[in-house]
């Protein structure tokens, strides 16, 4: 039988072909147990070894795997991402707070991109999307700085996020130009309160070591 750090790193190797991009900043969702439950322990070590990694790279990697769980994974939110494993991560706004985000492009590919508030129970955007780009990460020039490095305004979600778990801000990054089709998506979870002050974020935080549909 392999080890484990065996199979990491041959799904590095594997993976690296298709590293491409993620949150830094607040912390976003990362793998653990109760991903490795839902969507499998193959795509725990391909998520665990390449984090930037597509949706559709994921399901490749599970087709056919006896302990991928399609109703439980829920590949298209956050990326099968959970929040059982990030409850340390959670971070707390309020309606009008700006927040500095940071978002690694680790490899281009031409598309769009979006940052929203996200419920969770449906995989619905709620509202409008707090950011986005037409022309996000292009082969030809990369990644514009404003797309590493932005704020965004806390919208007033009601009571909808007022329960850790229930909302994420998740950037949302559509790669389908040219000839590919690839949707990268990566989670922040946040608890959102009523507030008419603004100002800006807290600290958030620490930031992990190692996407909503379209508009």
């Amino acid at each position: 039988m392999k080890s484990y750090n065996t199979i990491l790193a041959t799904a590095g190797l594997v993976a690296s072909v298709s590293a491409h991009g993620r949150f830094m900043s607040p912390a976003p969702r990362t793998a653990g147990q109760a991903f490795a439950g839902a969507c499998g322990q193959q795509a725990f070590y391909q998520v665990s070894a390449d984090p930037n990694g597509n949706v559709q790279g994921l399901l490749q990697v599970v087709r056919g795997q006896s302990d991928y769980r399609a109703d439980a994974c829920i590949a298209n939110l956050c990326k099968g991402l959970k929040y059982e494993d990030n409850t340390d991560k959670v971070q707390r706004y309020t309606a009008g707070q700006v927040v500095p985000m940071t978002f690694n492009v680790a490899a281009p590919h031409t598309g769009s991109a979006n940052v929203s508030v996200v419920r969770t129970s449906d995989n619905t955007v709620i509202g409008q999307p707090l950011k986005s780009w037409s022309n996000f990460a292009p082969n030809a020039g990369g990644a514009a700085p404003d797309q590493g490095s932005f704020s965004i305004t806390i919208p007033d979600t009601g009571s909808e996020c007022a329960s850790p778990g229930a909302c994420v801000l998740q950037h949302w990054w559509d790669a389908d130009k040219p000839n590919i089709s690839q949707t990268y998506e990566s989670c922040i979870d946040v608890v959102i309160g009523g507030g008419s002050s603004g100002g800006d974020a807290p600290a958030p935080a620490p930031s992990s070591s190692a996407a909503a549909e379209p508009v």
